[in-house]
């Protein structure tokens, strides 16, 4: 282009300010954040449940103790019954459920886990296995599970009992934990 008044020649540069090209950029960062994202299978959670929300209420019953092993029920159901109402996707019912989810509790065993040097047991090994279904309202069976899971406790005169329930207690909640990973993975 030339300028009339002098003659010379005024070119015109297309360069952008330093606020369109962070502007362009930011623009570009999210759009391939966008991409990716969503190649990647990540979605947003519409609502409650599991099953495409087929089951977003469950009944817990008292797992069936099927050992010789007594007041191991109570302490397993509850650590079940409290990690799924702790995901935020259940809620617990009995009039209203969607699902059941029954437990039996097939195995409890112990034995000495430590001696001292006399040879008399300092510590014990319990471990329990629990077979699980999963069923919806209408009786038909959506997934069989088994879990098992153990733990150390200390023989104390006087609290002997005490530390075996907790160590009960602890082992039931971490199997709970497993349980609800495998329920969300499939979800």
């Amino acid at each position: 282009m030339t300028d009339g008044s002098r003659g010379t020649m005024r070119t015109t540069e297309w360069t952008m300010n330093g606020k369109g090209l962070r502007r362009t950029g930011l623009v570009l960062i999210m759009a391939v954040m966008l991409m990716v994202t969503g190649a990647c299978g990540y979605q947003l959670i519409g609502g409650k449940g599991i099953y495409g929300g087929d089951i977003s209420s469950i009944y817990v019953p008292v797992f069936k103790n099927l050992t010789y092993e007594p007041h191991v029920s109570q302490p397993v159901t509850e650590s079940f019954s409290r990690e799924l109402l702790s995901t935020g996707l259940f809620t617990l019912s009995y009039e209203k459920a969607d699902g059941i989810l029954k437990g039996e509790i097939i195995d409890v065993t112990m034995s000495p886990s430590s001696l001292n040097a006399q040879g008399v047991v300092i510590e014990k090994y319990v471990s329990v296995t629990v077979t699980l279904g999963l069923y919806q309202k209408n009786g038909s069976l959506v997934k069989n599970f088994g879990i098992a899971d153990s733990e150390v406790y200390k023989i104390q005169e006087g609290a002997e009992e005490y530390n075996r329930r907790e160590a009960i207690r602890r082992l039931s909640a971490r199997m709970a934990r497993r349980f609800s990973a495998q329920l969300l993975l499939e979800y």
